[in-house]
């Protein structure tokens, strides 16, 4: 894509301001040039976050949205500009990850995602996940949101169904860019950040299950009751817990210790 477009990223949360912090501190850091926005939208009832920012918008609602994807969408409308980039709250984007994605855009096809991320388990990256599914790696103009009416009322899995829609209106449009490992700038964190992971609760399978919902309902609920969740007004202070840009260097050169074993021998 050619210049520097204006950029919205949506970030959901739900409960975990701790992790939540992390993931506002990797869109501080990002490299790009152009305008961007962060749209923090929390529905947990008992805490209030709050977080000055000219490019940080949170959004505090009382009352929980019922499905996962009605939360998307909902995050989607709050969206100043048509380029819309998701931002989970649970992982971790390196600083390159706005300006590469603009870099290797396409604007015909109206949508982009690099097929690996670094798979992190507790606070360690143990590899590198290729042709992977994880649909916050990506980014994709509204257009194509609006012509296939956004996400459905579901939970976990409504990410994948929007990309079939994606597909099927659009095809060859959401095929996956071939990333080359120094390239990648996802982390997917599993185990070891100490909160939940929708996905782990089922898949989609069909319409009306809203897998998901309930269950990280009563996880963050057992949390509060047992003093394990800060509740109230909450002041975010973005940053992370650690240098995960070194934990990437540090892994990468792992994999080429063996290619230079190899040429030496």
């Amino acid at each position: 894509m050619e210049g520097q477009p204006a950029v919205s990223c949506i970030c959901l949360t739900y409960g975990r301001f701790e992790v939540l912090e992390e993931a506002i501190y990797s869109f501080l850091q990002q490299d790009y040039a152009g305008q961007k926005e962060l749209i923090v939208l929390n529905d947990y009832a008992g805490q209030t976050l709050q977080f000055d920012h000219h490019e940080v918008q949170v959004i505090n609602c009382p009352i929980r949205f019922r499905t996962l994807g009605e939360k998307r969408n909902a995050a989607v409308a709050l969206a100043s500009h048509a380029l819309i980039f998701l931002w989970d709250d649970d992982d971790i984007c390196l600083p390159h990850r706005l300006r590469f994605s603009i870099e290797h855009f396409d604007q015909h096809k109206g949508f982009f995602k690099p097929d690996k991320a670094f798979f992190m388990q507790d606070r360690k990256i143990q590899n590198i996940a290729g042709r992977n599914q994880f649909p916050a790696l990506g980014c994709w103009l509204r257009e194509l949101f609006d012509d296939v009416r956004g996400y459905v009322a579901e939970g976990t899995g409504c990410e994948f169904v929007f990309e079939q829609d994606l597909a099927q209106r659009y095809p060859g449009a959401i095929g996956k860019y071939q990333i080359n490992p120094a390239d990648i700038y996802y982390i997917y964190r599993w185990q070891g950040t100490g909160s939940y992971h929708i996905s782990a609760y089922g898949s989609y399978k069909k319409a009306g299950e809203n897998i998901g919902h309930g269950q990280v309902g009563f996880f963050v609920q057992q949390r509060a009751e047992r003093g394990e969740i800060r509740q109230g007004h909450i002041s975010l202070q973005p940053h992370w817990e650690t240098d995960y840009a070194q934990l990437v260097t540090n892994y990468l050169a792992t994999l080429a210790e063996p290619q230079a074993q190899g040429t030496s021998s």
